[in-house]
């Protein structure tokens, strides 16, 4: 809901300066709301996990890595969900550790309660219910892949750079 309300606001923005200012000016001050929508949407769409058959996916704005269930090892869920295998940790960036809240014991006393992330717990759950054909690598042929998200990153640094000459453009 926020991103839509962020994006609302920009196109707004972006509609205004076109319709008032159609100029080279208008038009280089138009990549302030353009970025701003650029990385919003960045980061509202991309950091995302993926349950697959035979891999979990952690798709993170700058990069992606595709780790198959038959190499993790465990996963570190204080700070934030990382899936550890045997080279390193793997961290996701939308799925927030557990957490600790304030809240009442069964004797009355106020203490520091594990807050428990439903998302986090949904990977745990599917990783405790794999079965053996989805652990099988027989002939190791899957391994961890992480690649560079190129066409995001070419996004943002076009858009932060339009809004850096529509900063520059703007009367002092």
């Amino acid at each position: 809901m926020l991103f839509v309300v962020i994006a609302g606001l920009c196109v707004i923005g972006l509609g205004s300066i076109i319709v008032g200012d159609f100029t080279t000016r208008g038009l280089a001050v138009a990549g302030i709301p353009v970025a701003i929508i650029t990385v919003v949407y960045a980061l509202y769409r991309f950091p995302r996990v993926e349950l697959r058959r035979k891999e979990i996916a952690l798709i993170n704005p700058m990069q992606s890595a595709h780790i198959p269930w038959n190499l993790v090892d465990g996963f570190d869920i204080h700070f934030g969900l990382g899936v550890r295998t045997h080279e390193k940790v793997y961290s996701s960036w939308p799925l927030a550790g557990r957490g600790k809240k304030m809240e009442k014991d069964e004797h009355g006393i106020r203490r520091l309660m594990d807050n428990p992330n439903p998302a986090v717990d949904t990977v745990l759950d599917r990783y405790s219910g794999l079965s053996d054909e989805e652990l099988a690598n027989p002939r190791g042929e899957r391994t961890i892949t992480t690649s560079w998200n190129f066409g995001i990153i070419a996004a943002l640094v076009t858009a932060i750079i339009w809004a850096g000459i529509g900063f520059a453009a703007l009367p002092s």
